[in-house]
């Protein structure tokens, strides 16, 4: 499971999560892949519609060159610490 929690002022606080499910397959993941965190921070930034500013911990699929080029291209809407 992932999740997040989103402050607004004024505002009552917001929780998006996603699950992952294994189920044993062959080439299946066992975790959440760096996709996995783009698509549950597009839906956040669809629903919360605003800015987003997330604070990162030293996860493998956090600091994968993908996801730091995502950030760089929503920079606009997206700030990671």
């Amino acid at each position: 499971m992932a999740g997040m929690t989103c402050f607004r002022q004024g505002e009552r606080p917001r929780l998006f999560y996603s699950f992952h499910v294994y189920r044993g397959r062959k080439d299946e993941p066992k975790g959440f892949t760096w996709r996995d965190d783009r698509e549950l921070i597009v839906r956040a930034d669809i629903q919360f519609d605003g800015p987003v500013v997330f604070v990162w911990d030293n996860l493998r699929a956090h600091l994968m060159p993908q996801m730091r080029a995502f950030i760089e291209a929503d920079a606009d809407w997206l700030t990671a610490f």
